[in-house]
C-alpha cells in the first residue's frame, strides 16, 4: 500500500508531518493546543510572571508515544528507529524535571509535587503502564488538570477556587479532544464520523490558539 493510501489513524498524521518521523514526534498540533490551555492557566492566575511562564513550556515526551506504539505508526515510518525515539523521548522528559526542579528551587518547593507527577505521567503515560493512566480520566488528569493547575500555581504561588475550576474544566476539555482525535481514525470509523471528527478539532485548536494568545497579549500590553 502507498503512503498516499493509507488510511488516516491520527488527525495529524498528515502534510508535513507524515514526511518525517522525527518531525512527527513533536506532534505540534496537540502541542500547540496544549500550551495553549496552559497559556490560558497562567494568565488567568493572580500574578504572571513571564521568566515563570516561558519555563513551564519546556517539557516534552512525544517521541516515546511513537516508539510505544510503533506497530500504528510503523507502515506510515518503516524506517524509523524505535530506540533511538524513546531515548529522545527519555531525555527530553529528563530535561523538563531539570527545569522543574530549578524552578521548585527558584520559586517554591511545592512545586516540586507537580514536577514528580509531571515526570511520572510524561514516562509511563505513553507506554501504557499502569492501564489506569493511559485511559480517558487518566488522560484529562495528566495533559489536562495537572498541567493546568501546576501552571496557575507556579505564577502566584497559591491554589484558589478559581484554579481548581479551571483545572476541571481543561481537563475535561482535553479529553473531549482526544476523544475527536480517536474518532478521526479511518480504520475503525466511517468517513462521515471521521471528517466531522476533523472539522471540530479544527474548531477546538482554533479556539485554544485564539483564547491563549489574547490572554497571553493582555498580560504583556
Amino acid at each position: 500500500m502507498s503512503d498516499a493510501a493509507l488510511p488516516l489513524v491520527e488527525p495529524d498524521l498528515v502534510g508535513v508531518w507524515r514526511k518525517n518521523v522525527w518531525w512527527f514526534g513533536f506532534r505540534w498540533p496537540f502541542s500547540m493546543v496544549l500550551f495553549s490551555w496552559v497559556t490560558v492557566a497562567s494568565t488567568l492566575a493572580p500574578e504572571f510572571h513571564l521568566d515563570r511562564y516561558l519555563l513551564t513550556m519546556l517539557v516534552g515526551a512525544h517521541y516515546i508515544d511513537i516508539a510505544g506504539s510503533g506497530e500504528k505508526y510503523l507502515p506510515y515510518f518503516p524506517r524509523m528507529n524505535r530506540a533511538a525515539i524513546r531515548w529522545v523521548g527519555v531525555l527530553a522528559v529528563l530535561v523538563g524535571v531539570a527545569v522543574g526542579v530549578y524552578m521548585s528551587l527558584v520559586y517554591s518547593l511545592w512545586f516540586l509535587g507537580f514536577v514528580v507527577l509531571g515526570g511520572f505521567f510524561a514516562l509511563f503515560y505513553p507506554v501504557e503502564k499502569p492501564k489506569w493512566l493511559h485511559s480517558y480520566p487518566g488522560f484529562g488528569v495528566a495533559w489536562g488538570f495537572m498541567p493546568v493547575l501546576a501552571s496557575y500555581y507556579i505564577e502566584g504561588l497559591r491554589i484558589d477556587l478559581v484554579g481548581v475550576g479551571l483545572a476541571v474544566f481543561l481537563g475535561i476539555t482535553v479529553v473531549e479532544m482526544h476523544h475527536m482525535a480517536v474518532l478521526t481514525n479511518e480504520r475503525e470509523y466511517a468517513p462521515e464520523t471521521s471528517g466531522n471528527a476533523r472539522l471540530l478539532l479544527k474548531l477546538h485548536q482554533g479556539a485554544a490558539y485564539a483564547i491563549g494568545l489574547i490572554l497571553l497579549l493582555a498580560r504583556l500590553l
